[in-house]
């Protein structure tokens, strides 16, 4: 414990001098969650736990979707693998059931913005497992009256057309009462940035839709990252247009 004290407080040492030493330590440790298990066991549910608890609130925290979900679920995985297994047993025979009404639903989607006059890019996924699990804890509910396994998004030029396509959504299937979220009037603390609805669907189910802009989206899975790297592609360009740093010769 002294020793994991003493490396996490190297670490804040060094997060205040350069941010992206954090952006490494949670590279490291996804490359670490992803080769867990030729681990032993007990190193294993150590690991998985120290994951969950530090690791994967941080990506969260600084904003970084996709390396905090892929934690989540890795984490999920080593330290709770009866759960695990069950959750992705039935969330993969809903799967085959789902995917034959996907394509349905975001031509449905599509026309309706073409109507609206909106142009935007609609994709699905599915809830990942740990969400899911979560959700069933966090509510006192069953994996089977979890009805929102599998999400929508609509990504959109302007924030302005993001209210469109809520209109546009919303005019199609009926909302959901208490489930509308604007977290683009009220961002998270992480700067994230997106409309939620959940509506009843064409075939009776609760489906929830995600929209928002492509910058948005950038900062929704990249979080800090995104900031950092636009800063140093913009500084970047500039020094390209100065003649400053020229561009290798074409072989």
């Amino acid at each position: 414990m002294e020793k994991q004290a003493e490396s996490f407080r190297k670490l804040i040492l060094a997060t205040a001098k350069d941010i992206r030493v954090v952006l490494i330590k949670l590279a490291d440790r996804l490359h670490n969650m992803r080769t867990l298990e030729y681990l032993p066991e007990e190193r294993r549910k150590r690991i998985a736990g120290e994951t969950m608890e530090i690791y994967a609130p941080l990506a969260h925290r600084l904003g970084m979707n996709w390396i905090s979900v892929e934690l989540e679920d890795l984490a999920f995985k080593f330290s709770e693998p009866g759960e695990y297994e069950r959750i992705r047993q039935t969330v993969s025979s809903k799967k085959k059931d789902w995917e034959k009404y996907t394509n349905e639903i975001v031509s449905l989607i599509n026309a309706k913005m073409k109507e609206f006059g909106i142009r935007g890019d609609v994709s699905w996924r599915f809830k990942h497992l740990y969400g899911i699990y979560s959700k069933m804890k966090k509510g006192n509910i069953s994996l089977r009256n979890i009805y929102d396994i599998l999400g929508f998004r609509i990504v959109t030029a302007s924030e302005n057309e993001c209210y469109q396509v809520l209109g546009a959504v919303h005019s199609l299937w009926k909302p959901i009462p208490g489930r509308i979220k604007d977290y683009i009037a009220l961002p998270k603390a992480n700067n994230y940035q997106s409309i939620h609805t959940a509506v009843i669907g064409p075939f009776g189910e609760q489906m929830e839709i995600q929209i928002r802009t492509e910058q948005m989206h950038r900062i929704a899975e990249y979080g800090v990252a995104a900031h950092w790297r636009y800063k140093e592609g913009d500084s970047v360009e500039k020094r390209r247009r100065k003649n400053l740093l020229k561009p290798p010769p074409s072989r």
